[in-house]
């Protein structure tokens, strides 16, 4: 995949006001002290789009007590060429290991040049549009915006984080009513890069093309693993607001698209950058009948209890075996 060659240059604003809190919120940090941290992307796919092309002028964070730091993209803005590639585990740098002030931190902007050639969309039946973050469609002062994902983190003192921010496509793209563009939500999550691990795992073929699926016999299409925080979560469907916020308690934490492998003739999906922890995985092959903004009766296989830890693979196959 090909990534624009623009160099990070990062500043350190100097902090105004108290020092900041280290992470368990009983140790002050001194307000010269410093940590590094760096930052990839990666996304959550969806079905009805073949590319989704992505550029970035900046990236910038927020300290919590503290001015806000932008890291430019030195000779030309960084291109994703398409977000779709990066899917499970896969993941590129956005922003290379910069020297920032030490403690927690309350959000992160990414800069977006809004509009084809820098930002567009193709669709399956290869139609391109604009893409655009909410607003920057208008174009003037409007053509500068961002997305902003409000999450906090924590920069070590003299110590390195790495975090990799999920966009969800199936919660963040949305095409308005009689619009020839789409907008790109904020519907993202952050994730420390240190404390994470992955699941994959293979589904049976019966389930892809059971009678109940409704991929219009195309077995690569429509078939997800959906994933919920908890044991024993309740299932539902991905339904957000039009900000890409979930409404109720039922949406999933991310999809993982469920795909053919070629050489092997497996069906096959994974799921990457999963924070250590308990959580209940279930597969649907009604995938296209979720419509992410509205509230959809999908039909799910056995959910099944899983445990991940970082730095580990954990394995569920569908059917989940009794």
């Amino acid at each position: 995949m090909k990534i624009g060659k623009g160099i990070l240059t990062g500043m350190i604003v100097t902090l105004a006001g108290a020092g900041l809190v280290a992470c368990g919120g009983s140790e002050d940090f001194d307000s010269n002290e410093t940590g590094t941290m760096s930052m990839g992307i990666t996304d959550a796919a969806v079905d009805d789009v073949t590319e989704v092309r992505l550029t970035l002028s900046a990236v910038e964070v927020k300290p919590r007590d503290g001015e806000r730091v932008r890291v430019d993209y030195e000779e030309e803005p960084l291109v994703i060429e398409n977000l779709l590639d990066l899917q499970g585990s896969l993941s590129t740098e956005i922003m290379e290991e910069t020297e920032v002030p030490a403690g927690r931190y309350n959000w992160i902007r990414l800069h977006v040049i809004g509009g084809a050639p820098d930002s567009r969309i193709v669709t399956e039946q290869g139609e391109h549009f604009d893409l655009f973050v909410p607003g920057q469609q208008q174009g003037g002062e409007d053509s500068q915006r961002h997305m902003q994902l409000v999450s906090g983190f924590t920069v070590p003192v003299d110590g390195h984080a790495h975090f990799v921010i999920d966009v969800d496509l199936r919660r963040a793209l949305t095409r308005p009513a009689n619009a020839d563009h789409y907008l790109l939500r904020p519907a993202v999550r952050i994730v420390d890069d240190v404390e994470v691990g992955t699941i994959r795992g293979t589904v049976e073929d019966s389930l892809v093309t059971a009678d109940t699926c409704t991929n219009d016999l195309d077995a690569d299409k429509g078939n997800a693993v959906y994933l919920y925080g908890g044991h024993d979560a309740s299932l539902g469907d991905v339904h957000v607001d039009e900000n890409g916020e979930p409404v109720g308690n039922e949406n999933p934490i991310t999809v993982a698209n469920v795909r053919q492998d070629p050489d092997t003739g497996l069906y096959e999906y994974e799921v990457g950058f999963v924070p250590a922890g308990d959580y209940t995985i279930a597969f649907t092959c009604q995938a296209m009948d979720d419509d992410e903004s509205e509230a959809d009766e999908i039909e799910f296989s056995e959910g099944a209890n899983i445990g991940v830890e970082a730095g580990e693979t954990t394995v569920q196959d569908f059917p989940v075996e009794s």
